[in-house]
């Protein structure tokens, strides 16, 4: 029994099929290679500005600056916003300053009422 009837239902495999197989590997794993490099520099330009923002919200002036305030009477139609906007510091953004007087006067929501007295947050001029 010297030969064989046995036929294999695979086509026979030529060898430029498996060097254009290598070739489309390679390329393949290179691409696969450069995303997680993509990957590493989108995250470190997303660190970088999201550092960015948060220093200059630190420069804008905080808590440590502070003076002992003085005090404003809420009129009919004020808002948090317009008397921030009214006295706070030339260079701080007006968010930090509703922040700040929202804390000194333990207020929990950006609602006022006329008549009531709020104590306002004064900077240090360094």
């Amino acid at each position: 029994m010297r030969h064989s009837t046995y036929q294999s239902i695979y086509k026979p495999v030529s060898s430029a099929s498996v060097q254009w197989s290598t070739g489309e590997l390679r390329k393949k794993m290179l691409q696969l290679k450069a995303r997680p490099l993509l990957m590493k520099i989108a995250i470190i330009s997303l660190i970088v500005i999201i550092g960015c923002s948060t220093m200059l919200t630190a420069f804008a002036g905080g808590e440590e600056d502070l003076l002992s305030g003085r005090k404003v009477i809420v009129s009919q139609g004020d808002t948090l916003w317009n008397l921030s906007v009214e006295y706070k510091p030339q260079q701080m953004d007006t968010r930090v300053f509703v922040e700040v007087l929202k804390k000194i006067n333990k207020l929990s929501s950006n609602s006022i009422q006329a008549g009531q007295v709020l104590i306002l947050p004064q900077y240090d001029d360094k």
